[in-house]
């Protein structure tokens, strides 16, 4: 707090006059504040932005906003701009407007007064013009001219201008919020849509401009920034995006604002050097220490003064001196964990009527922290295995038994020898990825026996291999060096966040084995095509039971029969003679977008068939499978054009010789993404409540559109498959 501190009053006790040079040095700042999971950084960050909003004055503007588990794009339009006050808006760019208009009426000594109180801001601009029957036009034009001069966009300067004019307000603040410019503005020069990072990350620099060049402090905390900002997100893996994130890290020292991140380590990794350098203020959260703790306690309890008696500390009972190191030591002074153990651990005391113990420690810590049964976090990873299409054996037993082992950390009995929970078996080299589980580690003989466990699976494996765990509980601190020293990754189970976290990094080091088999890409190629396979079956067993629900046995025989002619004619299709090839590695993701497409388009097929079937319980859902049936279509070109525009671009015979590599396909593959997003808009919400019925019914949950990644395969593959290809690309030698 006190680093922090130390530059947020650096930065309010900076000059604050205004300056509308574009390129003029600011004093702006930008705070990194950077921990693990519970260490107080939103804590830290909300702190530093009440401290600001009390000693900042009327002229310094905060906005606070969580990142989104998405894109810059989306931090913009879902997050930055909802939190913008359309009113203050108008406030900053009447201000520019009335320096223009002070300019004017400066030269003369009859306006001359006028013109030092439109300065002061003691006089409306617009009522100065029409008073003084001044040509509003001319002076609208000069502002216009100001404003794109200052943001450094020219669209931006007009529709800022535009804004001051009542007619022109509604259209201006849509466009602003990320939507298709209005042809008013569009016969204006205001043309372009906020829909990319690039764009939305210039945008929000505009307003950094906007208010700083006007003397306000422009202050924006991003908290969770890792969702949008690290490796896996769709934003890192542009290099256009990354840059343009930096490029804002420039604006906000030009302006004199303040941009606080907040977030895990990861955000951190994917700066470049120089973009880290304009990084003022790298703040880590320092882990609470014994003495903090007994403080935290005194103030919890009330207790000011002391209460000596009964073998405590002063004021700290029931907690002795013993039982809070113990506690801190398991917690590795993470605020969240110290607090959370010393909470129930107080409860726990309380109703027993005894002090509290180290085992109590312990015994609190497994029950808050193995919420899940190791049966369900079992489950948890068969469903995350079962949508990536990974082929995986339970309880795998290497060739090379080592030691016996009694009971296996997960809970469940092993045989002797050498095993792991999961093992993902990739090439037929005896390489894969083990999985081990295990309950909460709390004891030098629980972290000794998982290491243990650790080292015999990565010496037992014949081939390439990762081991990961997976603990179900709680890790100590002070043991977790010693519990994964032999393991790749390790994962701390939260219901939350762990299949997406997990399901990542499952794909990361998977794609880290498949790349030490580029001999075999024949083995490869097939292993990925099972993968698909696996993905379509569980996509179409899924859906068995909505057909037999909406359709009768005779609308199934048309869709079967329909879809043997169309999978015989795929077959026989192949590829011209006269068609450019893609490397087999970078075909698979086509074909597997490709299969996905077909599969979901059979079953809208099935479904408008119903209609016609007299024991159709819903008949009024046809029209809306519209806007979804033409969007299969739509994508189906779109994917098409996608991949033979790739196709062309990586022909070996358009290579000249003058690089080794194939041209950099990014802007296809961004154009790509930009034309999936808008395609995957048609999606309608009730035909997906029919193809989701029994998962919806099943479990409980109502339908929600935020759901849709995580409900409709098809969109997870649609949406990946232009950075799966860039991916490829990058890597494709000819």
């Amino acid at each position: 707090m006190r680093q922090a501190l130390d530059h947020v009053r650096a930065f309010l006790s900076a000059s604050g006059e205004p300056t509308d040079a574009p390129r003029s040095g600011g004093s702006g700042h930008v705070i990194a504040v950077v921990g693990e999971y519970g260490t107080g950084k939103t804590h830290l960050t909300i702190e530093l932005l009440h401290w600001i909003q009390e000693h900042g004055g009327g002229t310094t503007h905060t906005l606070y906003v969580d990142a989104p588990s998405d894109t810059f794009q989306a931090l913009y339009k879902d997050r930055f701009f909802p939190k913008l006050d359309k009113d203050d808006v108008r406030r900053r760019v009447t201000e520019y407007y009335a320096d223009v208009v002070a300019e004017e009426l400066a030269d003369s000594p009859l306006t001359a007064d006028a013109a030092r109180m439109l300065r002061d801001r003691r006089l409306n601009p617009q009522e100065v013009v029409r008073r003084l029957g001044l040509s509003e036009s001319r002076f609208l034009q000069a502002l216009r001219a100001r404003l794109g001069n200052i943001t450094e966009h020219s669209d931006f300067g007009t529709a800022l201008a535009l804004f001051l004019r009542p007619e022109f307000e509604a259209a201006v603040w849509e466009w602003l919020a990320g939507h298709p410019a209005d042809p008013v503005l569009r016969e204006r020069g205001v043309v372009r849509t906020i829909d990319t990072d690039i764009s939305a990350l210039e945008a929000i620099g505009v307003f950094a401009f906007l208010y700083g060049r006007q003397g306000h402090r422009f202050v924006l905390a991003v908290d969770e920034f890792e969702k949008v900002l690290s490796r896996g997100t769709r934003s890192a893996q542009h290099e256009g995006s990354v840059l343009a994130f930096k490029k804002l890290l420039e604006v906000f020292a030009q302006t004199g604002s303040l941009l606080i991140l907040s977030g895990l380590p990861d955000f951190m990794e994917i700066l470049p050097a120089d973009a880290q350098q304009r990084i003022s203020c790298l703040v880590r959260p320092t882990a609470l220490s014994a003495e903090d703790t007994r403080g935290y306690i005194r103030h919890a309890l009330g207790r000011t003064g002391g209460h000596p008696g009964g073998g405590h500390s002063a004021g700290l009972g029931p907690f002795s001196e013993e039982v809070i190191a113990y506690l801190v030591e398991l917690a590795g002074g993470n605020a969240r964990k110290v607090i959370r153990l010393c909470y129930y651990a107080y409860q726990a005391a309380a109703t027993a009527g005894t002090d509290i113990t180290r085992a109590m420690i312990r015994e609190v810590a497994r029950d808050q922290f193995e919420a899940s049964s190791p049966q369900d976090v079992r489950a948890e990873i068969v469903r995350v295995l079962d949508s990536g299409g990974w082929a995986f054996e339970l309880n795998h037993r290497f060739e090379t038994a080592g030691e016996s082992g009694d009971s296996g950390s997960s809970g469940g009995p092993r045989e002797p020898g050498t095993a792991v929970d999961f093992w993902l078996p990739v090439g037929g080299e005896g390489a894969g990825l083990g999985i081990v589980l295990s309950q909460s580690i709390l004891n030098d003989e629980e972290a000794l026996r998982v290491a243990a466990q650790g080292e015999a699976a990565s010496a037992a494996a014949s081939g390439p291999s990762f081991v990961v765990l997976v603990v179900n509980g709680y890790l100590a601190e002070n043991l977790s060096e010693v519990a994964t020293e032999h393991f790749e990754r390790a994962f701390s189970y939260a219901p939350r966040r762990f299949p997406d976290d997990f399901a990542a990094a499952v794909k990361g080091l998977m794609q880290r084995l498949e790349s030490t088999f580029n001999d075999d890409r024949i083995s490869l190629i097939e292993s990925r095509m099972n993968q698909l396979m696996r993905q379509t079956s569980g996509v179409r067993s899924s859906l068995d039971d909505i057909g037999s629900r909406l359709t009768s046995p005779a609308l199934l025989e048309r869709a079967v029969a329909r879809g043997m002619r169309r999978a015989f004619s795929a077959m026989g299709e192949g590829e011209s003679a006269g068609e450019v090839l893609l490397p087999p590695d970078i075909s698979l993701p086509f074909r597997q977008a490709a299969a996905e497409l077909r599969a979901w388009q059979e079953i809208a097929d099935t479904l408008i068939d119903s209609a016609f079937e007299d024991e159709l319980r819903h008949p009024h859902f046809l029209p809306s499978l519209v806007k979804t049936t033409g969007m299969f279509h739509v994508q189906q070109r779109t994917l098409s054009v996608f991949r033979d525009a790739v196709a062309h671009a990586l022909d070996p015979e358009r290579n000249d010789g003058r690089e080794s590599r194939g041209p950099d396909i990014s802007p296809l593959c961004h154009r790509y993404d930009r034309l999936t997003r808008k395609n995957l808009e048609a999606l309608d919400d009730e035909v997906l409540e029919m193809l989701f019925a029994r998962r919806m019914r099943s479990s409980g949950a109502r339908w929600q559109p935020r759901d849709l990644d995580s409900a409709f395969p098809l969109v997870r593959v649609l949406k990946d498959l232009g950075r799966d290809v860039y991916e490829l690309s990058r890597s494709y030698l000819y």
